[in-house]
């Protein structure tokens, strides 16, 4: 009797199953050297807000799936919300719901429940008047799971309805509650699959170009930060100095802005050439003279003194002038001449 061997599928990718032990020293690698950067952070926020507001309007389109920025030596990497989805469709098993939401408006709180197994939609709301001047918001929770590990995670992610721009006004954003579960799904799926699947799945991305490298975007929110510390503290920075720094130089200045410490800012300005260490003394104010009395009516009556000419010399015809008469010396009396006598 012929047994004929069937051939074993290997159902298991290379993505799903990477090699642990090279992704592992990488994954410790990359991130021992980095930390949070508030102004690539904002970036990259900023990045998504604008691809999830295109895909409300458009449809999906972006291809932008990793963003790239170098920092410190060090090649930062960063995925997309459109990237996340992609990841989690290529890592597959993954289930995703809505658990609940808030929305805030003035003082009326609304609270949603979204259904779930044996459980149905409930929608409750809330006036606290405390909260009235808070900003709007609205706040999204999420649950994906792991169906092939068993593994659940809930993430949750908020947005504020207005947005402030530079000259302090303020403006209502579009679909700011898309924008909040779309980061709440984001964060979930990250915080989920495994980080040296997450790395494998980024060098393939950079491989076939779907990367978005924002460097000139970091270097140029970092030169912000900057440029708004020293107007707020009333140091005077060369704009053309800066606008040559490195991003290196730029991340450390923009660190000792952050700090908000005046003398470590000045100094690093100063080792970098955007500033003058001496700085010109304060000139005093000019004195305003002292305000003129006001003449008495008895000061206003009186008539006006008249000056006497000075006296006059008749032998030699010159008006004698009284500091002249004193200034000139006295001359020694002449003898009278009568005459010899013999």
């Amino acid at each position: 009797m012929n047994t004929q061997t069937r051939p074993t599928l290997n159902t298991t990718t290379t993505l799903s199953r990477p090699n642990p032990v090279r992704l592992l020293d990488q994954v410790i690698e990359r991130t021992a050297s980095g930390g949070f950067d508030p102004e690539a952070f904002h970036v990259l926020n900023e990045r998504d807000n604008a691809l999830i507001a295109d895909e409300v309007m458009n449809g999906s389109g972006s291809s932008k799936f990793v963003y790239q920025f170098a920092i410190s030596g060090t090649n930062v990497t960063g995925i997309s919300v459109v990237g996340a989805r992609h990841l989690a469709t290529e890592y597959g098993g993954l289930r995703h719901r809505m658990v609940a939401s808030t929305r805030k408006i003035g003082a009326l709180f609304t609270f949603t429940s979204y259904p779930a197994d044996g459980s149905p939609m409930r929608v409750s709301c809330s006036v606290i008047p405390e909260l009235a001047s808070e900003d709007d918001f609205y706040s999204s929770l999420v649950e994906v799971e792991d169906i092939k590990l068993g593994n659940t995670v809930q993430m949750e992610a908020s947005e504020t309805k207005l947005e402030k721009k530079r000259d302090g006004s303020t403006y209502e954003r579009p679909h700011f509650q898309k924008i909040a579960q779309a980061k709440a799904y984001r964060n979930a799926i990250l915080a989920l699959i495994p980080q040296d699947v997450q790395l494998a799945w980024k060098d393939k991305m950079l491989s076939l170009g779907k990367n978005e490298v924002v460097t000139k975007s970091v270097i140029a929110e970092k030169r912000s930060g900057v440029m708004q510390f020293a107007a707020a503290k009333g140091v005077a920075v060369d704009r053309h100095a800066l606008e040559a720094l490195t991003m290196d130089q730029i991340a450390g200045l923009a660190e000792a802005a952050r700090t908000k410490d005046l003398p470590q800012f000045v100094n690093a300005a100063a080792a970098l050439g955007l500033v003058q260490t001496e700085q010109p003394e304060p000139q005093p104010e000019p004195t305003k003279p002292a305000p003129r009395k006001a003449a008495t009516k008895a000061q206003r009556d009186e008539p006006p003194q008249r000056e006497e000419p000075p006296p006059y010399d008749p032998e030699t015809g010159e008006v004698e002038r009284p500091a002249a008469r004193a200034a000139a010396p006295q001359s020694a009396p002449q003898p009278v001449d009568d005459g010899e006598l013999f």
